[in-house]
């Protein structure tokens, strides 16, 4: 037999001294009782009355077992779970370091995710993109942890300048595609910028698979500059690059696979969209070991020996 709290078992230490203060009073109780009135008529000649010390112990003895939480034995208790995956794919180019939401694309990105992330029912994965993919998170159910990586993420993670939004939906579709038997969409959060070629690939494989892309669009169709630590972003001539948010690609992708399309939805239930219609996986049962308790055992004992200090105490007082 184990017990839920082992500390708990520390309070048994107070039972020998419980037990020396029941026999005290009730030796001091009979010493009053011989002194001013005849015991027998007072009920102290029950001999068992000599018992109610033990019996009041054993109970407090008992109760302080059924606190700790015993139990014996593990029972197998079936769980039915409907799940549904999630991939978001959170570009980390350097022009997501523009400042032209209110912050920087980026920070205001990760805000996003991070309510996506928190209002997933299922498994959740993270991709971010450059010129190239890289998978931060495969499909978990930890939303901590794909949180905490949220956090960390700062533009030009990849370290390979430029933006690939196709390579990134295929990248997460390996992911989509690790676990057939749930239901599975994407959710791509960019300022839209491509430099790649594989977008209508990427639109074609997700599309064959029935797996939905949705879009966020993050930034200002006026543009903005880049900051970096030097100043603004320049190019070769010294002339300042400017970045400007474009949706025609993320539209195609979102139109083509039948998601959604948000742009800066930085308002109460904006993402609503995302979540509306978001089919649950097929039925998954496991089977879960959990401990058989058994606290009902001493606090029986507890009960009993109660009760039978209280027969035994009948007439005495």
């Amino acid at each position: 037999m184990s017990f839920r709290s082992m500390t708990l078992l520390w309070l048994l230490a107070i039972v020998p001294f419980a037990l020396a203060m029941f026999l005290g009073s009730e030796r001091t109780r009979t010493a009053i009782a011989r002194r001013f009135t005849n015991e027998r008529l007072r009920g102290g000649g029950n001999p068992l009355r000599a018992l109610r010390p033990w019996l009041l112990t054993i109970a407090l003895a008992a109760a302080l077992l059924a606190v700790a939480g015993p139990y014996a034995g593990f029972k197998t208790v079936p769980v039915i779970a409907r799940e549904s995956n999630r991939v978001i794919v959170l570009d980390v180019s350097n022009s997501m370091a523009a400042e032209d939401v209110g912050t920087s694309r980026l920070a205001a990105s990760k805000a996003l995710a991070k309510e996506i992330v928190n209002a997933q029912p299922g498994r959740i994965g993270l991709v971010v993109f450059e010129a190239t993919p890289s998978v931060i998170a495969p499909l978990t159910s930890d939303s901590d942890a794909v949180t905490a990586l949220l956090d960390t993420l700062i533009p030009g993670e990849v370290g390979e300048p430029g933006s690939d939004i196709g390579s990134a939906i295929l990248a997460a579709m390996q992911l989509v595609e690790a676990d057939p038997a749930q239901s599975g969409d994407i959710v791509i959060i960019s300022d839209g910028e491509e430099q790649g070629v594989r977008v209508p690939d990427a639109i074609q494989r997700a599309k064959s698979r029935g797996v939905k892309v949705s879009a966020i669009v993050v930034g200002s169709a006026q543009g903005a500059p880049i900051p970096t630590p030097d100043g603004p972003l320049r190019d070769g001539s010294g002339n300042m690059v400017t970045t400007f948010a474009r949706a025609d690609t993320l539209q195609q992708l979102a139109r083509g696979t039948g998601g959604a399309l948000l742009q800066n939805p930085f308002g109460a239930d904006a993402l609503a969209p995302l979540f509306t219609g978001l089919r649950a996986g097929a039925p998954q049962q496991t089977e879960v070991r959990v401990p058989v308790d058994r606290y009902q055992w001493p606090l029986a004992l507890a009960f009993f020996a109660l009760f039978a200090g209280s027969l035994v105490n009948r007439g005495a007082e």
